[in-house]
């Protein structure tokens, strides 16, 4: 997605003039385009190390998390820009921006979570889990686990 959004924005840009000018011309515009186009390669190179640690069998449980943490923090942040480079037509459907922006949402939260995902990641470089279960408040119950 982060990758199609970022196509999307190219195409906008190259596309549509403002004040005369066209919409690639403005630094600004550069700047998110020049962002989006290493977040999506960053993306791409942490996803390919973690398959060859995996081809390798070196790969680990925290080493994944810490991939789609990544993986899905950049590319909604990528979209997020798309969104932005887009102006007004970034929140309609012609332009699909809008819906890769919600669907990113949803990846960002059922990938394990963003949250939960880096925490498994500072389990590996700490070697303390910071995922521990709750207390229980009202005294009346047995220990509920976060999840």
């Amino acid at each position: 997605m982060a990758a199609g959004a970022y196509d999307m924005a190219v195409r906008y840009v190259s596309e549509r003039e403002q004040f005369g000018a066209p919409l690639g011309a403005f630094q600004l515009v550069q700047e998110r385009l020049a962002r989006m186009q290493a977040q999506v390669q960053a993306m791409w190179l942490v996803a390919y190390r973690l398959t060859k640690l995996l081809d390798e069998g070196r790969m680990t449980h925290e080493q994944a998390s810490l991939a789609k943490a990544w993986n899905t923090a950049k590319g909604r942040e990528a979209i997020s820009l798309a969104r932005e480079t887009l102006g007004g037509n970034g929140i309609v459907v012609d332009f699909l921006v809008a819906k890769m922006h919600a669907d990113i949402e949803a990846i960002y939260t059922y990938e394990g979570t963003y949250d939960v995902n880096v925490l498994v990641a500072g389990r590996g470089i700490t070697g303390k889990a910071a995922i521990k279960p709750a207390a229980s408040g009202s005294g009346g119950g047995g220990k509920r686990h976060a999840h």
